[in-house]
């Protein structure tokens, strides 16, 4: 009796796993942002049409603009009024340097396009290259580069800080 029931079951399990694959499934995707499904099984399909896929945003190739290094340029190509009074007010620079800065606003205005697809990280990359690029291109000295690039930074993180 106990070897009857266990032939039973092992033939069952054989015949329900030999009968399975002839009712397959198949999935299509269409050309116009739909997608096709179906399933069959002993000529029964069941189709569900007009599935929309999942829209990717555009990937950028040099990193998320920074929208605090852009707003920054824009302040200094017009003249630099507004960060130069900021950063004399607290005391990030003296009023001689603010000068130099106001002079040479719309020089780093420009130069800091640049920055723009920097991301998070454009305020350091700023206050490191700042330097350099202004003794090459300016007859600042070293220590005025210096402040106005720090500055510039601290204005870059306070913008980032305010307008997001």
């Amino acid at each position: 009796m106990f070897k009857k029931s266990i032939i039973l079951l092992v033939s069952s399990v054989l015949m329900f796993s030999i009968l399975l694959p002839f009712g397959g499934t198949y999935s299509k995707a269409s050309s116009n942002n739909e997608v096709t499904v179906g399933i069959s099984k002993n000529d029964d399909t069941l189709k569900v049409e007009s599935v929309p896929t999942i829209e990717q945003p555009p990937i950028e190739p040099y990193g998320v603009k920074s929208k605090a290094v852009v707003k920054v340029a824009q302040l200094l190509k017009a003249g630099g009024d507004e960060v130069i009074d900021a950063a004399k007010t607290f005391k990030i620079i003296d009023s001689a340097t603010a000068k130099t800065f106001k002079s040479n606003s719309k020089k780093i205005g420009n130069y800091l396009d640049r920055f723009e697809n920097a991301g998070a990280n454009a305020a350091n990359e700023v206050r490191s290259q700042l330097p350099g690029w202004l003794k090459e291109n300016t007859r600042m000295s070293k220590g005025v580069a210096e402040n106005i690039s720090i500055a510039v930074s601290w204005a870059i993180r306070g913008a980032d800080w305010l307008f997001f």
